[in-house]
């Protein structure tokens, strides 16, 4: 009767041991739920701008738990078996009410959330993981998404903007656990092998692409991404992970890397496209069916392409649609265009009065040639000084100078009201140059141009000193006469400002420190990175 009782007493023992394990999966299971239930309603409110779909009350099952808690310590094992089962049900149905919300939620939506993080809390990635694996659905959206999540909590965020891949074993340790309890079905090793060397040419191959373009026809992103479809479940394989996922932070280094570049020139050939079309509008006899089409085309893509860069979702595609658009116009317009002499920014008369004549000898009615003619050479700035004429051109002289300042044409740039209205002021002749107020219109034109050329100028020192280019001597050199010129205008600034108070003419002082503030915080910018950088000191 003894031994009897005492092997009863050991089989309820194990029998409760595996309650109490079961109930433990289960808590995890309710954590996982809760963090994965705050990622829908993050997604929701702040991309989809509509509230969660579902709606759960998780500190009320919370409680639910801890009274299960205290009913398995004093159940027989049949009750307490029989609650743990009907808790288990309830979160079922709870998993199967989450994935049904989170089927509105495409893998790119997923991917841009956690894009707009500044902080990722690697527990709660790895919760997230969980729910997807407790998950019985293994659709290819799910594993999209655990691709995404395996790459953020692979990756750790670099100084310079990139992602660096956590060594190995760091991967191992933090994804062992969840592999044991949700073991993939067994890859061979020799299929393991042949997968692992297929996705390190691959990775070759994206590393050797030395344009956005290159890298984008080429296929191999395309590739990879349908090599990792195809592979369903083997991506969770402990050997294969890392090699996936070290191989993904690699391609997106390298997209963003030839993306930068791929922009800057981007941007410099849609401004020639954009000239182009106002020379056009000006010589419509020169429009042809063909480049009609083309620049109907260009504007197409350039519109997808800023609505992909709102919504964080630029795709490789976008580019290389607007990228094929400027090179054929361009191409077109290289090989059979040619105008007549270059735009000028025009001026503007004053509503009622009537034109000059062309005896007329008053300066505000004679600007006979373009802006830049009419002022000394300028080398050193000529180029933005030309790129400010363009956009105030684009913009439209029906606007005031507070409202142009705000335009898409200028907003990059980042003038001030009275730079606006000193760069109208010479281009109408309204001023003679020679005069003192000509000359402080001249410096807050001047001074605007150089911000904008030393702006540029420490964003590409910092992009070159990224990629160890060895262009970066170069750009320092440029970046030294701009900190020159950049000393001699501010004592220009002094003296107009010193001349001002001396006259009592306090209303240019505003306008002069603000453009004078606005010059020395970029010469402050490109003086710490192009002294951190190695370049020469210009005093």
């Amino acid at each position: 009767m003894v031994y009897a009782n005492t092997g009863n007493a050991a089989m309820s023992a194990v029998t409760l041991h595996d309650l109490n394990q079961r109930y433990i999966r289960l808590a995890d299971r309710c954590r996982s739920q809760w963090t994965f239930y705050q990622l829908l309603q993050g997604v929701f409110k702040h991309l989809k701008n509509s509230p969660c779909p579902v709606e759960i009350d998780y500190p009320a099952l919370f409680t639910e738990l801890r009274s299960l808690s205290d009913e398995l310590s004093d159940s027989t094992v049949a009750s307490g078996s029989k609650a743990l089962n009907q808790l288990a049900q309830k979160v079922d149905g709870l998993a199967k009410r989450l994935l049904e919300a989170d089927a509105a939620i495409p893998p790119s939506l997923l991917r841009r959330f956690f894009d707009r993080l500044r902080h990722q809390d690697e527990k709660v990635v790895l919760a997230i993981i969980k729910f997807y694996l407790e998950s019985a659905q293994r659709t290819p959206d799910l594993f999209d998404k655990l691709d995404i999540l395996f790459t953020r909590l692979a990756e750790l965020p670099g100084s310079d903007g990139r992602s660096i891949v956590r060594q190995p074993h760091e991967i191992e340790r933090l994804v062992k656990p969840i592999l044991e309890l949700h073991r993939p079905p067994s890859t061979p090793r020799e299929e393991v092998e042949i997968l692992a060397r297929a996705v390190a040419e691959i990775k070759a191959e994206v590393l050797a692409a030395s344009t956005f373009t290159e890298l984008v026809d080429g296929g191999a992103l395309d590739r990879f991404r349908s090599l990792k479809r195809r592979l369903g479940e083997a991506i969770l394989d402990p050997a294969l992970l890392p090699v996936l996922v070290d191989t993904t932070i690699t391609v997106k280094n390298r997209f963003r890397e030839l993306l930068e570049e791929e922009e800057s020139r981007l941007l410099e050939d849609t401004n020639r496209v954009r000239e182009l079309e106002q020379q056009l509008s000006a010589h419509p006899e020169l429009v042809t069916p063909e480049l009609r089409e083309l620049l109907e085309t260009f504007m197409a893509a350039s519109h997808r392409l800023d609505a992909a860069r709102r919504e964080d979702n630029l795709r490789g595609t976008d580019v290389l649609s607007l990228r094929r658009a400027l090179n054929r116009i361009l191409e077109l317009f290289d090989a059979t265009q040619s105008f007549p002499p270059p735009f000028q920014l025009s001026p503007t008369i004053p509503e009622g009065e009537p034109e000059a004549s062309a005896t007329a000898t008053e300066p505000s009615r004679q600007p006979a040639l373009p802006l830049l003619a009419q002022l000394p050479p300028d080398p050193l700035l000529h180029d933005y000084l030309s790129k400010i004429i363009f956009a105030l051109e684009l913009a439209g002289a029906d606007r005031s100078s507070e409202e142009a300042v705000q335009a898409k044409e200028l907003a990059t740039l980042r003038l001030e009201p009275a730079e606006v209205d000193a760069c109208r002021a010479l281009a109408a002749g309204t001023v003679d140059l020679g005069s003192l107020v000509g000359q402080r219109h001249l410096l807050l034109f001047q001074a605007a141009a150089l911000r904008v050329r030393m702006d540029e100028e420490a964003k590409e020192i910092d992009r070159l000193q990224r990629r160890g280019s060895e262009k970066l001597a170069e750009v320092l050199e440029r970046a030294t006469q701009s900190l020159q010129r950049a000393s001699e205008m501010d004592r220009r600034f002094l003296w107009f400002i010193e001349d001002a108070l001396y006259r009592g003419d306090t209303d240019q002082l505003e306008p002069l420190y603000r453009s004078r503030f606005r010059l020395l915080r970029a010469y402050s910018g490109l003086w710490l990175i192009h002294n951190a950088r190695g370049g020469i000191s210009p005093f």
